[in-house]
């Protein structure tokens, strides 16, 4: 009749092998993985401290350009003979009420960051009826 042919059997310390150089493998990869992860971290980090200095020197050149040209506003109108304490209180007084106009502004627009939606439907509330 036919051989039947049995399957090989593998002994113990072969599949033992086999999972510690999984297990090894398996470590490595993840030491990698958290390698990378830790190298772009940093280079992120360096990008972001490079990003908030850049803007604060640009900062610092916004205003004072901004401050060179209200110098400038406030000689033209002493050319056109006012006083210049009452050109620069004049240029100042400007510059306020456009500050305090954009900080209303930005109180008005500080209440859309309240996620208000989001905490209705967290809330499980309804709004109005809801449509058929």
């Amino acid at each position: 009749m036919g051989e039947s042919r049995a399957a090989p059997q593998t002994s113990p310390s072969g599949v033992l092998d086999e999972l510690s150089k999984l297990l090894t493998f398996a470590r490595q990869a993840l030491s990698d993985f958290l390698e990378l992860v830790s190298l772009e971290t940093r280079r992120a980090g360096l990008g972001l401290v490079w990003m908030v200095v850049a803007g604060l020197v640009a900062t610092i050149f916004i205003v004072t350009a901004w401050a060179g040209l209200m110098a400038a506003l406030a000689m033209c109108i002493v050319s056109l003979g006012m006083l210049p304490l009452a050109a620069v209180i004049v240029v100042a007084a400007v510059n306020l009420g456009a500050g305090a106009g954009m900080l209303y502004w930005c109180i008005g627009l500080s209440r859309h960051l309240l996620f208000s939606a989001t905490r209705r439907q967290l809330a499980g509330a309804t709004v109005g009826p809801s449509a058929p």
